[in-house]
């Protein structure tokens, strides 16, 4: 019979209990004290900026993607300096309306609080709320007045525009005690006069105008105290979805819907919010959403909330209750596996618990609920130390083998000063792996600020050519800022390149990628009419694998130019300049061969006027050379001064001809930013060209016409005009077209190419209108000083 253990005694199951439950006791003294100080944590919340940094950094799953229902019209930089210094008339405010209503939008939220009436246009308050009732579907926003720091009221639009609204809403943005703006009220106001957001006033707005039906009961402020007492409530707090994209919503500027430049359908069936966007105008937050500047405005927040509401993404800040149960359920989860798990499964479960809270976390848009995480990570984190003892050694035997590979890999390189080692066993090793890593640094360092100083663009590439490091001028080539070629293909950035010789593209599609890596090495010339000289070659890696492409541009545009003006410099020399010289020199030969062939005044006629060409020559290319070289020194003038003091000194030279200068439909006066001495040379070649071809009791007009951004100085003259075949070569040098059937008229054929080199310094185009046998006009057309230039010439102005 086999044998049987003896039953245990009551006794020894009363032992065996007792035993159990003992060695549960610190586990039951450590569930106890960690439910009860996570608890604590979520009770009195005494980590808010924690709980906002978790909530921050998890913003981008939270995100909305962009939408195109809503339309901002932005009040930026590019529209106050247009119009003019802010606050602008409130008849401009209807215009902008009247353009939006035409577009047939939802609704719009005009985000701009109008509670004084317009002292200076006292009009112009009757006139915008015209504009708001004709333009159908407006909401205007209110907002709470503190004064002393005690007493509240409300802040209300002005009586008639109140009445001229379809709803008001408050425009409050909940700020949190670090200055950050993360969650708005959806209803706040005193007791009995509870305000809607003014997202979700624009919302109800919007439906009950399409549907026909009444709004939604709202306070009448002509009707009750404008200034309640007791408290301000606040109701209904939410998180501020943020919409994703840079900028999240489909952005146009005040000006340009203004001046009609915004194309038809912009705004039809959609909601159209106006606010302020500028620096030194709008209204900007600090919040968790990315952005260039760090600051977001008001009228993008409200666009975000305005979202959430369409699409019913809204997210509530938990209750207590909500935040206990989230909390200490993934802590109790973690606590009860310490009674069964082996050390590796209770870091494996806490970090399941973790994963479990983030995901929960991450997907607050789902469960519509921002919770506080804070207390409970700290709770989870507190029994990390027990993973830390189980991966100690593995962590020293990786930090070892991890220095000889770097040290293995910099054996090369020159040693740094070595530091005494101290403290204890697993200081010692990490200071030698900091030492490796701070070599690995140095080598890093030394290779990109190597790279970064190169003068020419250079860039590092991929094997199939994306790009992975670009230097400085890399950066200012392609003018993206620090870091912005990172990623880009390069095929696309050198798409435009192509070979000086045979104009095919050097880099075209997939040139970078294939089994065999060939370099590319020669001239090129890209869209912009740079001249670039290319050099991609591939690299390897340490077991010879191609390992990408290094590709350096350098551009010779300069030197290309320069060796262009010398040929032509030397062409000039060799042939041009001396033609008059050699003509000298055949008559004087002439002359010794055959003394009576030409009477002395023959002979003195011809070498004076070789001898005026060859000084014309020499006058028009030095004249060229100063224009195309000479510092530009611009000044605010009045052209039209210029332009009648050109006239005044071709006076003489006019009356030689018997022509008669006109100044005609000339406006008073053109301020222009022109250089004074560049300027008067070009006007004089023009003046005098005209004259030289200006039949004997002709007249030459002149005048300064003005164009919606330039000013436009023409010359028309009464001569033979110029074939339109012939025009497009009146800009080339040395090349006179009425040589032949004017040859009594002298000339060089470099005035207008002069005229042309002055006109492009300044920003400007020459046009020519001329048609044979019926004058020429030429018009130097120059660009208008901007608002801001005017207004600083006003400055110094006032300032003498």
């Amino acid at each position: 019979m086999p044998y049987q253990p003896p039953a245990p005694s009551d006794s020894s199951l009363r032992q065996r209990w007792w035993r159990s439950v003992r060695k549960r006791v610190p586990w039951l003294l450590l569930s106890v004290g960690m439910l009860g100080f996570v608890a604590f944590l979520v009770v009195t919340q005494p980590l808010p900026r924690v709980d906002r940094m978790l909530q921050d950094n998890a913003r981008a799953e939270i995100s909305q993607p962009p939408t195109k229902d809503i339309v901002i019209v932005a009040i930026d930089e590019k529209s106050v300096e247009a119009i003019g210094r802010w606050p602008w008339r409130r008849a401009l405010h209807a215009e902008l309306l009247r353009r939006i209503a035409a577009d047939s939008p939802k609704c719009i939220g005009l985000d701009l609080l109008l509670t004084e009436p317009d002292s200076e246009h006292p009009g112009d308050d009757r006139v915008l709320a015209n504009g708001i009732t004709d333009a159908g579907c407006v909401v205007l926003p209110m907002a709470l007045q503190v004064r002393g720091g005690k007493t509240q009221s409300e802040l209300l639009p002005l009586p008639t525009l109140s009445d001229a609204a379809t709803a008001l809403g408050h425009s409050h943005v909940s700020i949190d005690e670090d200055g950050v703006a993360r969650t708005v009220y959806m209803h706040e106001g005193f007791a009995g006069r509870s305000w809607p957001h003014f997202t979700l006033a624009i919302q109800e707005a919007a439906n009950a105008y399409a549907k026909g039906t009444p709004l939604p009961p709202a306070p009448n402020p002509h009707t009750q105290p404008r200034e309640p007492t007791g408290p301000w409530l606040r109701t209904d707090h939410q998180v501020v979805v943020f919409t994703r994209g840079d900028p999240p919503f489909k952005t146009v500027s005040y000006v340009d819907v203004i001046r009609g430049a915004v194309p038809k359908g912009t705004f039809t069936d959609r909601y159209v919010l106006v606010g302020t966007t500028a620096a030194g105008v709008g209204d900007l937050y600090a919040t968790s959403a990315t952005s260039t500047t760090g600051l977001t405005p008001g009228v993008v927040i409200f666009g975000s909330v305005l979202q959430g509401l369409i699409t019913d993404r809204q997210v509530v800040l938990a209750t207590t209750a909500q935040d206990l149960a989230f909390n200490l359920g993934p802590l109790a989860v973690a606590l009860l596996g310490l009674l069964w798990l082996r050390p590796v499964g209770v870091v494996i479960l806490i970090c399941a618990m973790l994963a479990l809270r983030l995901g929960l976390h991450a997907s607050r848009p789902l469960v519509g609920i921002q919770f506080a995480p804070a207390a409970g990570f700290f709770g989870l984190l507190l029994v990390y130390p027990l993973w830390s003892l189980m991966r100690l050694t593995a962590a020293i035997r990786y930090l070892r083998w991890g220095t000889e590979q770097l040290n293995e890999a910099m054996s090369g390189l020159p040693p740094r000063p070595r530091r005494p080692l101290s403290g204890d066993f697993l200081d010692r090793e990490m200071a030698v792996t900091s030492e490796a890593g701070l070599r690995m640094r140095d080598l890093q360092r030394f290779i990109r600020d190597g790279i970064d100083h190169l003068p020419d663009a250079t860039m590092i590439l991929s094997p199939v050519g994306m790009v992975f490091l670009g230097n400085l001028a890399a950066s200012r080539h392609w003018q993206a800022g620090p870091n912005g070629l990172v990623g880009r293909d390069a095929h696309e950035l050198l798409a435009d390149l192509r070979w000086r010789t045979t104009e095919a593209p050097m880099m075209p599609p997939g040139a970078l990628v294939g089994p065999d890596p060939k370099p590319i090495v020669g001239e090129g010339q890209d869209s912009q009419g740079r001249s670039l000289l290319l050099r991609c070659v591939p690299f390897y890696s340490a077991g010879n694998a191609h390992a990408g492409w290094m590709v350096a541009l350098v551009d010779i545009t300069r030197m290309r130019q320069v060796q262009s003006q010398r040929d032509e410099a030397l062409r000039f020399i060799s042939h041009d300049i001396r033609e008059p010289s050699a003509a000298i020199l055949t008559i004087l030969e002439l002359l010794r061969a055959n003394p009576g062939a030409l009477s002395d005044a023959q002979v003195q006629q011809r070498i004076r006027r070789h001898a005026e060409t060859g000084l014309e020559l020499a006058d028009g290319f030095v004249n060229l050379a100063r224009a195309e070289a000479q510092p530009f020194h611009p000044e605010m003038l009045d052209v039209v001064s210029l332009l009648e003091q050109t006239v005044d000194d071709a006076w003489a030279h006019a009356r030689k001809r018997n022509v008669n200068i006109v100044m005609v439909d000339s406006v008073d006066e053109a301020l222009c930013l022109v250089d004074r001495s560049l300027l008067m040379r070009a006007l004089k070649n023009v003046l005098s060209n005209a004259l030289k071809y200006s039949p004997s009791g002709a007249d030459l007009y002149c005048r300064v016409i003005e164009r919606p951004e330039h000013w436009a100085l023409a010359i028309q003259d009464q001569g033979p005009g110029i074939p339109a075949a012939m025009q497009s070569q009146l800009f080339q040098p040395f090349h006179r077209l009425h040589s032949e059937s004017h040859p009594e008229v002298h000339g060089v054929g470099l005035g207008l190419l002069l005229v042309r080199t002055v006109v492009q310094r300044h920003g400007g185009t020459v046009e020519i209108d001329s048609v044979e046998n019926e004058g020429c006009t030429v018009t130097l057309v120059l660009p208008r000083p901007t608002a801001a230039e005017l207004a600083a010439l006003g400055d110094e102005k006032e300032d003498l």
